[in-house]
């Protein structure tokens, strides 16, 4: 008996040992733990990056991870709105597309296993606005008896006189002090007296008692400087003022005209051209005289806008060739007083403005195509787009670039038979409000 209970007591302690064993839990796996949403960096209009981290797996494989956006709290992985960023524990980075601008959004982490999906804190971001759409002014000039002169900015008409006598508006300028247009409009005697408009009030800026005429405006600090020419004995002679003080370019004894003005640092650059006897481009840079080049065979040569990028400058206008080399009017472009023809030979065409930006040349200018006016745009001395189909007389007057580069062009359409239009174009896309006949400058801002 003895030996049989011997026998009996090992197996009693496996039996109590298989038991224990038995009775052991079984661990159970949870969904992913400790996930956290990163912070929203690089915010722009239209995209956002995030990411997250996650601690542990919850004891079962990461089969996805990612983050989730709405526009409403609480975002779910039932939105399509997500990334799918790798499997498994740990860090990630994300990007987010396509957003709107100018919206608040609602962002979380995710991490999916085999026993559900866990979400990281909720973050916010609202996305950039896009920029407000800028106001364009365009000077324009209502064909009638008599002229008017008035602008537009945007959709408004802004009357600058009223009616009784002729009266052009020439050129624009706008800054935080107001809209500021050059121009001429008689007075009593029938004198054209030169002028400018702030914001609709006149300032004059010749006596009335010969012709005068204001080209282009410029405002710089608390300046304005305005172009110009006004009337001698049978000549015209060219020259700017400053807050109303005038300023003599040519002495009157040769016909001069200065069509267009731009300030750089302290200087003030003036172009035009005087009659030797035929026209002659020219500049002046703070009253000293630089003849502009002509290209060999040209006979006359006219200076219609300028502009200063750094330390060169640039001019817009056009060369008339002899007939031995086709007598044509050449639209061209001065760099330096160096000029580069951007028409061809066999059209006539006339460059009218000219802006740098980002040391891109972009040159307004029209060509007559079988009899046609076609108005174009030239950027870095090629055609880079047509404002007109060609099915309609079409001219440019002056050119506007923001910093964005978009391209503004004012001009005019139509001819006495079917009637003259004022508008400008926006990078080739015509605007008008049918209120003037022709646009003669423009300003963005």
């Amino acid at each position: 008996m003895k030996k049989l209970f011997l026998y009996l007591i090992p197996i009693l302690v496996l039996l109590m040992s298989c038991s224990k064993d038995d009775d052991a839990p079984t661990p159970v796996s949870k969904p992913p733990q400790g996930i956290s949403t990163t912070a929203i960096s690089q915010i722009n209009g239209n995209s956002a990056v995030s990411g997250g981290n996650i601690t542990t797996d919850g004891g079962a494989a990461i089969t996805a991870r990612g983050i989730i956006w709405s526009t409403v709290a609480t975002p779910t992985i039932a939105l399509t709105t997500k990334t799918s960023d790798g499997t498994g524990a740990g860090q990630f980075n994300s990007t987010m597309n396509g957003l709107a601008p100018g919206t608040l959004y609602y962002v979380r982490a995710y991490a999916t296993n085999s026993v559900g999906t866990a979400y990281g804190d909720e973050k916010t971001f609202t996305t950039t606005a896009p920029p407000a759409e800028p106001n364009v002014y365009v000077a324009i000039q209502l064909q009638g008896s008599p002229n008017r002169a008035l602008y537009w900015k945007n959709t408004s008409i802004v009357n600058l006189s009223d009616g009784a006598r002729h009266a052009f508006a020439k050129s624009v300028f706008v800054n935080e002090t107001g809209a500021y247009i050059a121009g001429e409009e008689h007075n009593a005697s029938g004198v054209y007296v030169s002028k400018y408009w702030k914001d609709g009030q006149a300032i004059n800026l010749s006596n009335g008692t010969k012709h005068a005429f204001a080209s282009g405006i410029v405002v710089s600090g608390n300046n304005v400087y305005v172009s110009g020419s006004q009337e001698t004995a049978g000549q015209r002679q060219a020259k700017y003022w400053v807050n109303g003080t005038e300023y003599n370019l040519t002495d009157g004894a040769k016909y001069a005209v200065a069509n267009s003005i731009f300030v750089s640092g302290n200087d003030v650059y003036v172009v035009g051209n005087m009659n030797e006897p035929t026209e002659r481009a020219r500049y002046w840079k703070s009253g000293s005289e630089v003849l502009l080049s002509q290209t060999s065979g040209t006979v006359r040569s006219v200076a219609n806008n300028i502009c200063v990028n750094g330390s060169d400058v640039y001019v817009a206008g056009y060369q008339q060739f002899d007939a031995a080399n086709g007598g044509k009017y050449i639209a061209t472009v001065w760099k330096n007083g160096t000029p580069t023809l951007l028409g061809t030979s066999t059209n006539n065409s006339y460059a009218t403005g000219v802006a740098v930006k980002n040391n891109n040349i972009y040159v307004a200018a029209y060509e007559n195509e079988q009899g046609v006016n076609i108005a174009r745009v030239w950027k870095n001395n090629i055609i880079m787009t047509n404002l007109s189909n060609g099915s309609i007389d079409a001219q440019t007057s002056s050119i506007f670039i923001t910093a964005q580069e978009d391209v503004y062009v004012a001009g005019y359409s139509g001819n006495i038979n079917s009637g003259i239009q004022a508008k400008y174009w926006k990078n080739g896309v015509s605007h008008t409000n049918n209120s003037g006949t022709y646009a003669w400058g423009i300003f963005v801002y």
